[in-house]
């Protein structure tokens, strides 16, 4: 039995299988509730700008942690 003398050397690689690129969540968009051009101005444009920067900084994050699973890969 000489298999039983010689070590049996285990290796694990971690795969990860990425989502693609275009695979990210519809943003949130807010009602226009305003009746008035300056209600619309004051109100509805600061909540449109905050959903948005909200989302950009989601698919932001998204594709940074992809670059960089896409770089742990490489190495």
């Amino acid at each position: 039995m000489s298999g039983c003398s010689n070590p049996i050397e285990y290796r694990t690689k971690v795969i990860t299988v990425l989502p693609p690129v275009g695979l990210v969540t519809p943003c949130y968009k807010p009602k226009i509730t305003g009746t008035t051009p300056a209600e619309t101005a004051a109100e509805d444009v600061p909540r449109l700008k905050a959903a948005l920067s909200h989302c950009a900084n989601e698919v932001n994050d998204f594709l940074n942690w992809r670059q960089a699973e896409l770089n742990k890969d490489k190495k």
